[in-house]
């Protein structure tokens, strides 16, 4: 038997395969280092060179990507904010024009009226005629309310009492009783109605005036009319709590509302802090007769 054996191919096709693997592994390292140096280019200078680009391609430059980038306009100076848009396209590097756009897109038009508060939702939404002062009907009143007294400002009628007989065309005297209250404050009703704000003393209480208003009742029951049959201005009695006013007379026979309440120093009723108080307002209900005819047909 020949003791001949074939040299083994082993020996050489190992070195082979270790070239080509060391030949594929620097390749891959040499692509990530590019990547990476990509990527940590100054993305200014890639802003730059695509609006270059999109420059140029609009000047007649065919093909490349069709899709856009927005990026913003460099500052000449004139403080002219707004932006421009150019076309990506493959500038011929190798990267394909894929372009990372970190900026922020900003218009010169934006209103600046924007950036304002929302207006008031309780302002003038029916665009009523604005508050002059005169007493003239509906209107938008845009003064304040002014202070809010934690003291609720109360009154008792004590004359006339409620059920009593008054008589007809005759002067009425009202007298009433007043706490958490200030008299003597009065605006001109005829040209500063509702413009002031309400006010409080050094004790916290309203300061303003109070009002006697006399209303019919029907006999129905229905609601009285929102007009006052008499009226009058309340005064205070010197350093006293009460108050007291001479109403003219009533004309028609039957029954009536008195009521007197506290107003501002505007004339608006004076507000309260909280709503489990007693309003600043007392009513009585009063019969008006005719005395003569009366005691006419007494005898």
């Amino acid at each position: 038997m020949s003791k001949f054996r074939p040299p083994r191919r082993s020996g050489w096709r190992a070195p082979w395969i270790s070239a080509v693997l060391a030949v594929l592994i620097a390749a891959a390292l040499a692509g990530a280092g590019a990547a990476a140096g990509a990527q940590e280019a100054d993305p200014n200078a890639d802003q730059s060179a695509v609006a270059d680009q999109g420059a140029n391609q609009d000047q007649g430059g065919g093909g490349g990507d069709d899709t856009t980038t927005t990026t913003a306009a460099p500052d000449d100076g004139g403080g002219d904010d707004a932006t421009t848009t150019t076309a990506a396209g493959d500038d011929g590097s190798g990267s394909g024009g894929d372009v990372f756009d970190d900026t922020t897109t900003t218009g010169a038009d934006e209103d600046p009226a924007a950036e304002e508060p929302a207006a008031d939702p309780n302002g003038n939404v029916n665009d009523l005629p604005l508050n002059s002062g005169v007493q003239t009907g509906t209107v938008f009143n845009s003064v304040p309310y002014g202070e809010i007294p934690a003291n609720t400002p109360q009154v008792l009628i004590q004359r006339p009492g409620s059920g009593r007989i008054i008589p007809l065309n005759r002067e009425l005297t009202v007298r009433a009783r007043f706490d958490n209250f200030q008299p003597g404050f009065f605006s001109n009703p005829q040209a500063e109605y509702g413009v002031g704000t309400q006010r409080l003393n050094a004790e916290g209480n309203v300061q303003g005036h109070n009002h006697a208003c006399f209303q019919r009742v029907a006999r129905d029951g229905s609601v009285p009319a929102e007009t006052c049959a008499s009226f009058v201005v309340m005064s205070q009695e010197g350093s006293s709590d009460v108050l007291t006013g001479i109403a003219p007379p009533l004309t028609e026979p039957g029954r009536y509302r008195l009521c007197v309440d506290a107003a501002a120093g505007n004339h608006y009723p004076a507000t309260r802090a909280f709503a489990q108080r007693g309003g600043p307002v007392d009513c009585v209900r009063v019969l008006a007769m005719d005395f003569r005819q009366l005691r006419n047909q007494n005898q």
